[in-house]
């Protein structure tokens, strides 16, 4: 995934979980190339760094909060 093409935080909402995972997957090899890519010193912009960092870190909490409604959704029906 290009670090250029972002997806907005409203539209990663509208995703699946699966799809979630699927981009958490994609970000995460992205940090790891991007580390690598730091150390050898041809990584040409180290803003990106950052930025895939806070982008995982998005991903992952709109993959809990899904969870958790879920979890919610499941535990207001057994009671009632």
């Amino acid at each position: 995934m290009a670090v250029s093409k972002w997806i907005k935080q409203e539209k990663l909402r509208d995703l699946s979980v699966s799809e979630l995972r699927d981009r958490a997957d994609e970000l995460k090899a992205s940090m790891f190339n991007n580390r690598f890519q730091r150390s050898t010193g041809k990584l040409e912009n180290y803003r990106v760094i950052p930025e895939v960092k806070r982008r995982y870190a998005a991903v992952l909490t709109i993959i809990r909060e899904k969870e958790l409604a879920q979890s919610q959704t499941v535990a207001k029906e057994a009671s009632k």
